[in-house]
């Protein structure tokens, strides 16, 4: 009876084959574990490359509404700032203006002190960020007013808008999709062409001791001082879109890179598994690769 050869080659062969995927399956699962990515380059995404670069689109349109948002965020809180002073300063004309009236104050000294109220008000006027006036409408890049001197009116006790220096064009932004929203006082908004013209006015009654012009001062200065207050109101409101508009976003950040991340990520837990499973397949092999090193011919004899 003819005996065949008794050979470990092929077992072997196999063996090594198995352990050579085992090695490259568990390469890759411990890169996946250390760099935190499913796959190092889009060709390892397969299908939901698409996906994942759309949604990076997204994300990146994303924060860059968040990003101009804080700019004209910080526009609208200065504005609104100025705004307060502004009326604060109005309420304290009306008092002047009374009290001259009124005969109560030191009439000599009321010249003086409109002169100080004018400039204060043309401060806050000529409010700036980041070098650009906030009053100019989209003019940023010249003072609202000019704060050197009381404007004298095209016609005493008329307002006009002669004194403002700015652009009759609005600032707008889009906070967010669909959406598109003025964030600027003009300095020749109504309200501030009443003030300055009650100002003016004041001015020339004094100079004339006009009672019936300064009585016509106070009644403009106490209807300016209501529209900016309005402004302010409506500015603040505004300020709210935006303020939602971020909420909005931030949420949508979230979710979107939370999907991204589905696809783009490892997941640890499966991953770490996987690892752990296949490096236990690995040593099994070895120790049975070992065991096929050191068979001899009297081992199957047996």
């Amino acid at each position: 009876m003819a005996l065949s050869p008794i050979s470990t080659y092929s077992i072997v062969q196999s063996t090594l084959s198995d352990v050579g995927n085992v090695e490259a399956t568990l390469q890759k699962e411990e890169g996946e574990v250390s760099s935190g990515n499913a796959s190092p380059d889009f060709a390892g995404m397969g299908s939901q490359v698409q996906q994942y670069l759309s949604l990076d689109q997204t994300l990146s349109q994303t924060n860059q509404y968040l990003d101009d948002n804080k700019i004209v965020e910080t526009r609208l809180s200065t504005t609104s700032n100025a705004l307060s002073n502004v009326i604060s300063t109005a309420d304290n004309l009306q008092s002047l203006i009374s009290q001259r009236l009124s005969g109560v104050g030191d009439n000599s000294a009321f010249a003086t002190q409109l002169q100080g109220i004018y400039q204060e008000v043309a401060g806050q006027l000529n409010t700036t960020v980041d070098n650009q006036f906030l009053f100019s409408g989209s003019k940023t890049d010249s003072p609202a007013i000019d704060a050197s001197a009381i404007p004298t009116l095209q016609k005493p006790g008329v307002p006009d808008a002669g004194y403002y220096l700015g652009s009759n064009q609005d600032l707008t932004a889009q906070p967010q999709n669909n959406s598109m929203v003025t964030y600027n006082v003009r300095g020749d908004s109504q309200g501030f062409r009443d003030l300055i013209a009650g100002i003016a006015t004041a001015k020339l009654g004094d100079s004339t001791s006009d009672s019936t012009l300064l009585s016509q001062s106070e009644t403009l200065v106490q209807k300016g001082l209501q529209e900016i207050t309005n402004e302010k109101a409506n500015l603040d409101a505004n300020t709210g879109q935006f303020t939602t508009a971020d909420t909005n976003l931030q949420n949508s950040q979230l979710y979107l890179k939370g999907i991204q991340e589905s696809i783009g990520n490892t997941d640890l837990v499966a991953v770490s598994t996987q690892v752990a499973t296949n490096q236990g397949i690995l040593q099994a092999a070895f120790e049975v690769f070992a065991k096929i090193s050191n068979l001899q011919l009297s081992n199957y004899l047996k």
